[in-house]
């Protein structure tokens, strides 16, 4: 997951494009779109296991601690560390021996779900074809599906893990339009980081910079899409 939201856009309008009325595929994102997260969570956990000289290097220069862990991040995000390899390089730079299930709960309970989102999710599932693009690693996908299990109302998901890629790289895109097997032109992209957006425009997708939830559903009734009657749903599976 990214590890801080975008800031709040000012011109909606020049990421999205002037015709939008051929909308048949909508594409979310998941982290502080669908599943807002704060990585602090994870960081108050650590601290209370950790020797005292790095609490203090912590609270000196929190910037520098949080490097540790976005130095290889990329690496497990795009499948080519493993999660063990990864708790492993953590532990040793922390000089801390947490257990490896230990590591994966810090690790990964830092999300909540929007439940608001969720529910326009399978609002517009029921009109449109929706799918999921994130840049996540196996571990809080799995995470995430096991914990709000709701939030399964997208088709099919493209995972930065998975392809071997991440936003906003073009591989990325081509690659999720391929495994969705559906046009650029036919699709609107929602993502909370602006050059996530600006990656999908490139290769011909609408756009919509996230800020929240009302201004999402302006946003979409703005491009033609019809936002369905907003209620809850049940749904088993992918």
């Amino acid at each position: 997951m990214s590890p801080a939201p975008c800031e709040r856009s000012t011109d909606q309008a020049a990421l999205m494009s002037s015709d939008m009325s051929t909308i048949s595929d909508i594409i979310f994102d998941l982290g502080n779109v669908l599943v807002p997260f704060d990585w602090n969570r994870a960081i108050d956990r650590l601290v209370s296991r950790l020797p005292l000289n790095l609490v203090d290097m912590i609270r000196r220069d929190l910037q520098s601690f949080k490097q540790i862990f976005l130095k290889r991040s990329e690496e497990l995000e795009t499948g080519r560390l493993a999660f063990e390899g990864f708790w492993e390089y953590v532990c040793g730079e922390l000089g801390t021996s947490l257990s490896l299930e230990e590591f994966r709960i810090i690790w990964c309970d830092i999300f909540e779900a929007n439940e608001a989102m969720i529910d326009l999710g399978h609002a517009l599932a029921t009109e449109y074809r929706v799918w999921l693009a994130s840049n996540t690693c196996r571990e809080h996908f799995e995470w995430i599906i096991h914990r709000f299990p709701r939030i399964r109302f997208f088709r099919s998901a493209a995972l930065s893990y998975e392809l071997g890629t991440m936003k906003p790289a073009r591989q990325y895109y081509v690659k999720a339009l391929e495994l969705f097997d559906i046009s650029a032109a036919s699709s609107v992209f929602i993502d909370d980081i602006r050059e996530n957006v600006e990656g999908a425009r490139r290769v011909g997708m609408h756009g919509i910079v996230f800020t929240g939830y009302e201004q999402l559903v302006e946003a979409l009734a703005k491009a033609g899409v019809t936002i369905p009657a907003n209620r809850r749903f049940s749904r088993e599976g992918l």
